[in-house]
């Protein structure tokens, strides 16, 4: 399914996304995202790699905030402060 959103939209989602794992995980060298998608339930995600390996997908609130983010196999680890609450992005 093809979502066009405006570029307004998908440099917001793709800045926060980026902002959001550089701030709370630790040795992130390198950041892929994909086009900003709607989920089946309607919210905005986007799809990324991280360290060219490690999968994972942001969910957005409608706000452009951060809902939560599902981390596939081999994703670096959290900073200890970020553990218990997500760190400023």
């Amino acid at each position: 399914m093809k979502n066009n959103y405006d570029q307004e939209t998908v440099t917001e989602v793709r800045e926060t996304a980026r902002s959001y794992i550089e701030n709370n995980f630790k040795d992130v060298e390198t950041i892929e995202l994909q086009e900003p998608r709607k989920s089946q339930m309607g919210s905005l995600k986007i799809d990324g790699t991280v360290n060219e390996s490690a999968d994972f997908t942001v969910s957005f609130n409608r706000d452009f905030t951060v809902a939560s983010i599902s981390l596939g196999e081999g994703f670096p680890d959290r900073f200890e402060e970020c553990k218990e609450k997500s760190c400023d992005y």
